[in-house]
């Protein structure tokens, strides 16, 4: 082995040169039926592997080579993506389009409607949103990980929506998987204890908003471009419900459930008890923290 290294160590730049081209006289005589020397062929093959198939020369070779050889009766198009095609307008429609349905994320200023003077109008103040980016570093030493984009995405939304709902904190509660479409779910506080809209009575044993199991707000979207809708307050009974039924999530919020036992209300009421069941199951207290009075 020490003496075939050593030896093939001695061999100089033209011994191989001149080794190449005794191989390559070699190959030129070797002709087929068309009169093509197996050098051109050579040639050719790897040019269209190293092209087009970079990734896999190996299993693509014999059929490359058996197209090359037949290119007078068989089009290499018809089996082959070999065209360098580059759609640049459509990769520029997808990129402007992608650019305007993020571009509202931003706290932008927006143009006055009916101010005199003309000038923007300041995006509202945003309350404490937490550095998702940051946290994923904790995800994913559990395994979890959506991805630094879609984390991006999902704070620059976080921040709109707590201009847009005046919420003074808000945290990332998780994700949640639907059998159609899946839920982002997020969880704030809003000062105020404004009335869930639709003028419906609330039963008289549901607690106040901002107190109990209505302390926090909690708003779901499908992804990180969809609208925050916010979900509705509970009562004892909406979760006494949640409790004794079991049903996957649709992502459809007004869905009807159907089920034994009989689920009176839509998804919106379901999915916001299961959250408030896994809020309050998974919330620690620590040893003298509260005590009785």
């Amino acid at each position: 082995f020490e003496t075939t290294k050593m030896s093939a160590s001695k061999v100089t730049q033209k011994e191989l040169n001149e080794k190449f081209e005794g191989l390559k006289t070699i190959l030129k005589n070797i002709k087929g039926s068309k009169g093509i020397d197996l050098f051109t062929h050579l040639q050719e093959v790897f040019k269209k592997l190293i092209l087009h198939y970079p990734d896999q020369a190996f299993e693509k070779l014999e059929e490359v080579s058996y197209l090359i050889k037949h290119q007078d009766t068989l089009k290499m198009e018809d089996f082959l993506k070999i065209v360098d095609f580059r759609n640049y307008k459509g990769v520029c429609s997808d990129m402007e389009s992608y650019i305007q349905t993020l571009k509202p994320q931003f706290g932008l200023k927006k143009p006055a409607d009916d101010e005199d003077d003309g000038e923007p109008v300041e995006a509202p103040p945003v309350g404490l949103v937490p550095d998702l980016l940051s946290d994923a570093q904790v995800y994913q030493w559990a395994g979890i990980g959506f991805g630094s984009q879609e984390l991006y995405r999902l704070q620059k939304s976080m921040k709109k929506l707590s201009g847009d709902s005046g919420a003074t904190k808000l945290k990332f509660f998780g994700k949640i998987r639907g059998t159609q479409r899946d839920y982002y779910v997020v969880e704030g506080e809003v000062e105020g204890g404004e009335e869930d809209e639709g003028g419906e009575e609330k039963p008289a044993d549901q607690e106040d908003k901002g107190t109990g199991v209505n302390k926090f707000t909690y708003w779901v979207s499908h992804h990180s471009f969809s609208e925050w809708l916010k979900l509705p307050d509970l009562s004892p009974a909406d979760i006494e419900a949640a409790r004794n039924v079991k049903i996957l999530l649709s992502g459809d919020l007004n869905r009807t459930i159907y089920t034994n036992p009989f689920f009176f209300k839509a998804e919106k009421f379901y999915l916001r008890a299961q959250i408030a069941r896994i809020s309050h199951s998974t919330t620690l207290c620590p040893k003298t923290l509260f005590r009785l009075q």
